[in-house]
């Protein structure tokens, strides 16, 4: 990821959404953001305090994401609020397909779906619904498709070789946790996680790297990722002193090896992959094929870090939860 230049005019950035900050910590959080035939959908959630959501709202852009032009709000009340933080991904049979959870990484992920013309219209959104069989329904009604041991932070899913793959950080386990599927529509809980990048127990004073990222939060995939090589952007915020609010990229290798995908036809790249029949690799489930680097950074972003790493090392370290802000 090459960040050049600010989307608007200058060399300044400047708010993608412009509103007025207050005094009691009035901000918007974007939870994700959509292309459908060339027109950008941005989703996001108005807090007042980190965790206090509001309201959402999506907006739309057709200039790439220069401007931005509302298409409404949604009450903090829909889906009983597992609907405030989402993250969604145009599906092969024409459905935007949405991952959601409410803000304060003690909640459950649910699943729901429409059609592109029903984008600002969540009451026409279908919702998922587990039946005891393992089956499941699309309707009105809407219960947990990822429950077990999660309490679910950032989300990031997409549709990558045929399957769809979902990053998430995950306060249960402070990890990111990748789980992948060739369906969407089932139990996630049937998914083993591969834990690419873990909150450690060495907290700032020690090096910053997969097995020790302190105080992550986030796991986005970055475009062009394939599921033998995926690169995921974790960020980080040092809330004791704000002295660390930033991203670092991250590549992951041997997902693919994690989840026993092959290709089906090794001589037609445009086949879709599928999950490995019986008998499954040794490598399915084991954590050792995977192979997670961060991106190195160049001499410039290095220097200016520096003094920062060397303060973090002195001091120690304060995790203040979303559950615990107050408004």
């Amino acid at each position: 990821v090459k960040i050049l230049r600010p989307l608007n005019e200058g060399e300044v950035v400047e708010q993608l959404i412009d509103y007025e900050h207050n005094n009691r910590g009035l901000t918007l959080l974007p939870s994700d953001v959509i292309n459908i035939d060339g027109v950008l959908y941005l989703q996001g959630m108005w807090n007042e305090g980190v965790g206090n959501v509001l309201s959402t709202e999506i907006w739309m852009s057709g200039d790439q994401g220069r401007t931005w032009e509302t298409l409404g709000t949604t009450s903090k009340d829909y889906m009983g609020g597992m609907g405030n933080l989402i993250t969604w991904e145009m599906g092969p049979d024409g459905y935007v397909y949405v991952m959601s959870s409410q803000f304060n990484r003690l909640s459950d992920a649910y699943l729901s779906r429409f059609l592109p013309a029903d984008i600002d219209d969540t009451a026409a959104w279908e919702h998922y619904s587990l039946n005891r069989d393992g089956s499941g329904t699309w309707g009105t009604a809407y219960t947990p498709v990822l429950s077990d041991a999660v309490r679910a932070g950032e989300m990031s899913l997409r549709y990558i070789e045929g399957h769809w793959v979902l990053s998430m950080f995950n306060a249960e386990t402070m990890a990111i946790e990748v789980r992948i599927s060739p369906e969407i529509a089932r139990d996630w809980n049937e998914i083993a996680p591969a834990n690419v990048v873990v909150a450690g127990t060495g907290g700032w004073g020690s090096t910053q790297d997969a097995s020790n990222f302190t105080q992550l939060y986030g796991g986005y995939i970055v475009p062009g990722s394939t599921l033998a090589n995926m690169d995921l952007v974790v960020s980080q915020w040092n809330t004791r002193d704000n002295s660390r609010y930033m991203s670092t990229q991250f590549n992951v290798k041997g997902l693919d090896r994690f989840f026993g995908i092959t290709p089906e036809d090794a001589v037609s790249p445009m086949r879709t992959r599928a999950l490995t029949e019986e008998p499954q690799s040794p490598d399915v489930g084991n954590q050792d094929v995977l192979q997670v680097e961060v991106t190195p950074l160049d001499g410039e972003s290095a220097a200016q870090l520096s003094p920062e790493g060397a303060a973090d090392a002195l001091a120690g370290l304060t995790v203040i939860p979303l559950e615990g802000a107050t408004p």
